[in-house]
């Protein structure tokens, strides 16, 4: 009876601590950043608006500091292109500055209607186009 009783506790403490093993083993502790996992995200670099696909939520600079929201104010429009990026963490925006450069907004070329309206300007101006030598 008593080796009975001792092959029962046996088999519980060695189950227990095999579970427990195996548990530690998939899981990182609390502690601990998860290194080597990366988010897909996606930058609007004209709103300068980070958007989370996964968890579905947007976040913008404003007042001094980041805001995440489900839904972006309505004054911030997403408009031109946006750019997919991977990042290692939840905090994108923490390199913004480099995302601005990188990401940067190209700005449109002036097309030959505002040539010619700056040149009409320039040449109704009063000196004819000229430049003013003094």
């Amino acid at each position: 009876m008593r080796k009975t009783i001792k092959t029962i506790i046996l088999f519980f403490v060695f189950f227990i601590g095999v579970g427990t093993c195996v548990v530690n083993a998939q899981n990182p502790p609390a502690h601990a950043k998860a290194h080597g996992v990366k988010k897909k995200y996606r930058y609007y670099p004209e709103a300068n608006v980070y958007f989370d696909p996964i968890v579905k939520r947007y976040t913008y600079f404003t007042a001094g500091r980041w805001t995440t929201v489900v839904n972006l104010p309505t004054s911030i429009h997403l408009v031109g292109s946006y750019n997919d990026f991977d990042f290692e963490g939840d905090d994108p925006w923490k390199e913004n500055s480099k995302h601005k450069e990188k990401y940067k907004v190209a700005k449109p070329a002036k097309n030959n209607d505002d040539k010619k309206s700056e040149k009409a300007y320039n040449s109704n101006n009063g000196n004819g186009g000229k430049k003013n030598k003094k």
